[in-house]
């Protein structure tokens, strides 16, 4: 007769089975040796999947919900982080369901819950979280010169703190240049900020921050364009040439407009000295007589 004994524990995250089984070849039952075993009364909770958690959308109100397989009216003790939980103007407590509400809900509102009870010694942890979004999402495009300075900053938010990764024209930055730094945002979430010193045209690109705490996926794409130093000046020395251009014109239509008027005047002139001897002669002619 062979025997072969197998042991297969089974540990989720509220409660723990323990199966024992034995097979026997030749049809013979050895007492004791083939048997389903439940190690322990189980506490289930309002998870939709449990061990996932569940996610707060502050500020609408957290329900939570802990209730054991064996005696629904089992009195269950509540603790958030360790600590323990009391009734107050937003928290109350159901002893009748084992229910916790919470209103008014704010992000400092997430932790851990633990319900437990006493007789056997049974708990359960319910991770409460919130969903990663923006603060404030990138603009369509940003436009600067040549050696500027690019600083973004990927506005996000998140519990548990969020996990950022950029992106440049849909691959992963160089980390090798020395010009490329990451640091944390004014939330102070890692790597959120990008720093790129002395821009070049190579820089030119579609920059993507990414974002994920594990409970979701968020991403914000801007479109960075970068400009010859000289860019700004080109209007300029346009305008420049424009003036001066027009004023040369101006310049040669004054000339040529001048020079007929100071013809005319010496034509009169030359009239006037012509005509002065005659004048002359008639006088003395006058005074003969």
């Amino acid at each position: 007769m062979t025997i072969t004994m197998f042991l297969v524990q089974f540990q989720w995250v509220f409660f723990t089975l323990i199966f024992v089984c034995g097979v026997v070849t030749n049809g013979d039952v050895p007492p004791g040796k083939t048997f389903v075993r439940e190690g322990a009364s189980m506490i289930r909770t309002n998870e939709e999947v449990p061990g996932q958690g569940i996610i707060l959308n502050p500020p609408k109100p957290l329900e939570l919900v802990c209730n054991t397989t064996e005696d629904l009216s089992r009195d269950v003790t509540w603790f958030k982080d360790g600590l323990l939980l009391n009734d107050n103007d937003r928290v109350q407590i159901f002893s009748e369901n084992n229910t916790v509400i919470v209103k008014s809900t704010t992000e400092n509102d997430t932790g851990e819950y633990t319900c437990a009870v006493t007789d056997p010694d049974i708990n359960a942890t319910i991770l409460v979280r919130t969903r990663t979004e923006f603060i404030e999402m990138f603009h369509s495009s940003l436009n600067l010169v040549q050696g500027d300075k690019l600083v973004l900053s990927c506005q996000v938010k998140g519990i548990p703190t969020p996990t950022v990764t950029w992106l440049k024209d849909g691959s992963s930055l160089n980390s090798s240049d020395s010009r490329i730094k990451l640091e944390a945002n004014e939330k102070g979430v890692p790597n959120a900020k990008l720093i790129i010193e002395e821009l070049d045209y190579d820089d030119r690109a579609h920059y993507t921050c990414e974002a994920n705490n594990g409970v979701n996926n968020v991403t914000s794409t801007i479109l960075v364009r970068v400009k010859d130093k000289l860019a700004a000046l080109w209007p300029f020395l346009g305008i420049c040439a424009e003036v001066a251009v027009l004023c040369a014109i101006i310049f040669v239509y004054e000339k040529k407009r001048v020079k007929p008027d100071f013809d005319e005047s010496d034509t009169d002139q030359n009239v006037e000295n012509k005509n002065l001897p005659d004048q002359r002669e008639g006088k003395e002619i006058r005074q003969r007589k």
